[in-house]
């Protein structure tokens, strides 16, 4: 493997609010296009019960500590003692993935996931599962899309909105930031400098998250240390969408949507019952394009849970561990299978 892809360890520096990322092993493996992407590896906890490893997929702005922040609030080291082999991935232009020149949505899609199904199927796995949150759940569609027979055995999306049509306020937000998606690269990491005082009041914190769903504590420590920088060809791809209510290529060529008939695996869509960025109707759409089974669950006090959800708090919230953490791990385990 030596040959492929560089391997080292990580070792963070202590802070107040700094996370650290500590997985067994860290590889940093270009894309075929030039760029390159960065993911952590646990092994499985104590037994290793199921062949397929699980791939993690941060949201927008995001990276690696979304789907791996500590030892309570890490899905990732959830599923590796749940016997799973996990590996958290970073995509491209952040953190330990390094900078990339300006690109968009569907060179992730494409580029990103072939490398991360790649490099951890060349360890010895046959197929993978995946868990993505937000926009990491978009990238597995938009892969499957163009690449319907992709070894992967099953996915969890954990607030991803298919459509754009029933979020109030988004596009008047998009035409009030319109300057902004001209850049290179939207500055969204600047967000850290006010991690300590936490949430701001208004309605972009209200979107990103239930905020009474959340610690003080975490929400702070999500600030200082998640959010990354937003690539402007992303940018200007997410707000085409929300201005048109369509799911398309960057040149507007390819509809993912009407492609993901051909797609048969199975899918867990979890919803936020008060997520305003990816609410419950958003996200189930994708049950009419996708053609495998598909399993819709609505996390929220009406639906049996112990709280409302919202977007964030899918994987960063109060009761997340106890309650959204084992789902995921219940329906991969259904779907996986003995090494």
């Amino acid at each position: 493997m030596a040959d492929l892809f560089s391997r080292t360890m990580v070792r963070g520096k202590e802070g107040l609010l700094t996370l650290t990322f500590r997985p067994d092993e860290l590889y940093r493996v270009p894309t075929d296009d030039g760029a390159s992407i960065a993911l952590g590896r646990y092994h499985a906890r104590g037994e290793k019960r199921f062949a397929q490893p699980v791939i993690l997929c941060h949201g927008l702005g995001a990276n690696r500590f979304h789907m791996d922040f500590d030892e309570q609030y890490s899905l990732a080291r959830y599923l590796a003692r749940s016997g799973f082999e996990t590996w958290v991935l970073e995509l491209r232009g952040r953190g330990l993935a390094g900078d990339c020149p300006d690109f968009n949505f569907d060179d992730q899609a494409e580029h990103d996931v072939r490398t991360a199904v790649r490099t951890v199927l060349s360890t010895g796995a046959k197929e993978v599962l995946w868990v993505g949150h937000s926009k990491g759940g978009l990238m597995l569609y938009a892969h499957l899309a163009k690449t319907p027979q992709a070894p992967v055995r099953a996915a969890v999306t954990l607030g991803s909105p298919f459509t754009f049509a029933v979020q109030p306020g988004l596009r008047t937000f998009i035409q009030k930031v319109e300057p902004v998606l001209k850049l290179r690269v939207i500055p969204t990491s600047r967000v850290t400098s006010i991690a300590l005082f936490g949430a701001p009041p208004g309605p972009m914190s209200r979107y990103m998250m239930l905020a009474e769903n959340m610690e003080t504590e975490v929400v702070r420590r999500a600030l200082a240390n998640v959010p990354a920088d937003i690539a402007g060809g992303v940018g200007r791809q997410f707000a085409r969408w929300i201005t048109t209510n369509r799911f398309t290529s960057y040149n507007g060529e390819f509809d993912y949507r009407e492609s993901l008939s051909r797609v048969t695996i199975p899918f867990l869509l979890l919803a936020g019952s008060k997520d305003l960025l990816a609410p419950p109707m958003a996200v189930a759409r994708a049950k009419e394009y996708l053609g495998g089974p598909v399993k819709v669950l609505v996390a929220g006090k009406a639906h049996g849970f112990g709280a409302d959800y919202g977007h964030a708090d899918l994987v960063l919230g109060r009761r997340a561990p106890d309650e959204i953490f084992p789902l995921v791990e219940a329906f991969l385990s259904a779907h996986a299978t003995q090494p």
